[in-house]
């Protein structure tokens, strides 16, 4: 055992050493689940460019987003991934208390730092953290149309420019964050017409007439919910998604054309998912699966090709991940994990995953269990994930689920001590005898 870790760690220091001064290609979508992915089993989607950067490199197919403090739960999930602070922790963040941020720790460590995009987070203005940056876009646009082109193309557009102009001795740090798909979901007509709303095959989560989700605060459709409507949305989600996936391919040939493509690392990955329809949920504030996971792919020497990791990480993870593949010491301290052992062998770092939306809803993953906590109504669900991926079987009312569910709140209420969670779920706790 301790000679496989020697040798483990003697490649890992063979292989950052060999590319410590790469280029960083970091690529963001905003409400991207899973599922509106060609790469992650969806064979109905149309996503090239990202579907090839899966097969050069390694796709984390369980990764998480931990949660919320907004309805808006880009900001909570930006400002984790800028700052590398667990949720709450990342709440009290302000332009006065901000730690450094990735961007900064980067410049310190010779990176010249460019940004382009959707900037909603925490702390310092954007500005102020990079070392350049093109157009910055809100949080929530009233329109993709803009006087100066479509936005998705106009981040695009930037990105191609930087990679093409740079002349910069320093490797760069690009971070090229769309908008898309989030609403307004507006795009070309041609992107519409590759997904017929009609043939949209939406998952066994979903039923016609479904109620909403009473557990669940921030709805965004009225009640109950018709599929013809979701058949919709999804359209526009994924015709958003091929929108962007046609300009991440113009990314990648820039860098291919100035002969760097090899010398870049190039993360894709999204804020989170969204739930459309599935479990009677039309939105993003939950903790079902479609919600709370998201895209993470990463291309790099040391990632294998075409590998599917399915160990459950969160997607904040990537930051310290960057840090150890290009070698870059930090005295700060990082709540999320490194995931390069995982790209060597798929194995579990973690024995559990944590969730938590606001004071409203708690998760907890282990052992590919999950249970959902409803503290203000003690309602509890409880899934096997390896059975029942969609969650469609609720099992916490059955006796032999009893072991099971005290299991997993002590875990629970581990996180929450380290998380410094003070959502009282005393009486739940006191139920089960933890």
């Amino acid at each position: 055992m301790k000679k496989t870790f020697l040798l483990t760690i003697l490649f890992f220091g063979f292989t950052i050493s060999s590319y410590a001064q790469m280029n960083i290609l970091f690529i963001e979508s905003d409400d991207q689940s899973n599922q509106a992915l060609g790469a992650y089993g969806n064979p109905a989607m149309i996503t090239p460019n990202i579907d090839r950067l899966a097969k050069e490199g390694s796709s984390f197919t369980a990764a998480y987003n931990m949660g919320c403090w907004s309805p808006a739960v880009c900001i909570p999930s930006r400002t984790m991934l800028i700052y590398g602070k667990y949720l709450w922790e990342s709440q009290e963040i302000n332009k006065q208390n901000a730690p450094k941020s990735l961007p900064e720790k980067l410049h310190d460590s010779g990176y010249y730092t460019f940004m382009t995009g959707k900037w909603h987070a925490m702390g310092k203005n954007v500005k102020e953290i990079f070392d350049e940056t093109g157009s910055i876009q809100p949080g929530q646009l009233k329109t993709y149309n803009s006087p100066a082109g479509h936005i998705t193309d106009i981040t695009a557009s930037e990105a191609v420019s930087f990679v093409k102009t740079y002349k910069n001795d320093k490797p760069f740090f690009a971070y090229v964050a769309f908008n898309a798909p989030h609403v307004p979901r507006q795009t070309k007509q041609k992107y519409y017409d590759l997904y017929p709303a009609d043939n949209i095959k939406l998952p066994a989560s979903f039923s016609d007439k479904m109620p909403l989700n009473k557990n669940v605060k921030y709805q965004y459709a009225p009640d109950p919910l018709r599929i013809k409507k979701m058949q919709q949305r999804v359209q526009q989600n994924n015709a958003m998604v091929t929108h962007m996936d046609a300009h991440i391919g113009d990314i990648i040939q820039a860098l291919k054309d100035k002969n760097i493509y090899d010398n870049t690392i190039i993360v894709f990955t999204s804020d989170h998912g969204i739930n459309f329809g599935e479990n009677g949920v039309a939105g993003k504030v939950c903790l079902y699966e479609p919600s709370v996971t998201a895209p993470l792919i990463i291309k790099a020497p040391s990632a294998k090709p075409n590998t599917k990791i399915t160990s459950r990480v969160y997607l904040q993870d990537v930051v310290p991940t960057l840090f150890d593949l290009i070698d870059l010491e930090t005295t700060d301290t990082i709540d999320f994990e490194s995931l390069v052992p995982l790209l060597a062998e798929d194995k579990e770092t973690r024995s559990s995953i944590y969730l938590a939306m606001f004071d409203d809803q708690r998760g907890i993953i282990s052992k590919n269990k999950k249970l959902i906590v409803y503290p203000k109504t003690g309602n509890l669900e409880l899934y096997d994930l390896t059975d029942d991926p969609w969650e469609t079987k609720n099992l916490s009312t059955k006796k032999i689920s009893k072991s099971t569910i005290t299991y997993l709140l002590t875990q629970l209420k581990e996180w929450q001590l380290k998380t410094l969670d003070k959502t009282d779920l005393s009486d739940i706790y006191l139920k089960f005898s933890i």
